[in-house]
């Protein structure tokens, strides 16, 4: 008996060490990025489980790009205002990313971790069915920007 309690101990504080906080600031914000975290679990368990292993808050800020900071993802009010649920999905694996890259002190290049993690989106975006055409030229040109720099 005394086995099974610590089990099980240790099962509840692994997963509750592995919830992502989201602010929830109104205006069903969370309930959106909640959907963008369905979305890549739901497609995409490898880029789920690295966001999870990596980041410990979403926030949102007044920039005019989403970033991190610390191990938190800033997600920008803009992109919050447009509601697009498969964008805020790109934005959190792309971010994700990132913060790998942080915590595992990469050398890269900032031209070279900004293509790195738009490649590693635009992969995710097409496990997508019926993605937005435009989500996935995006993530194309922003590598092509990133790989000329």
């Amino acid at each position: 008996m005394r086995w099974l309690f610590v089990v099980l101990t240790c099962l509840i504080s692994v997963n509750l060490s592995a919830q992502i906080k989201v602010d929830d600031v109104g205006d069903g914000w969370k309930a959106r990025v909640d959907s963008a975290l369905s979305i890549i679990q739901q497609y995409d368990v490898q880029r789920y489980n690295l966001l999870v292993q990596n980041c410990n808050q979403i926030q949102y800020w007044n920039g005019n790009f989403s970033t991190t900071e610390g191990f938190s993802i800033m997600i920008s009010t803009r992109e919050m205002r447009a509601g697009n649920i498969n964008n805020i999905a790109a934005i959190l694996v792309h971010e994700s990313l990132h913060l790998y890259f942080k915590k595992g002190n990469c050398s890269l290049s900032p031209n070279d971790e900004e293509a790195s993690c738009y490649a590693y989106e635009l992969d995710f975006l097409n496990h997508i069915p019926n993605v937005e055409p435009w989500l996935i030229q995006h993530a194309k040109n922003q590598i092509k920007f990133y790989c000329k720099s």
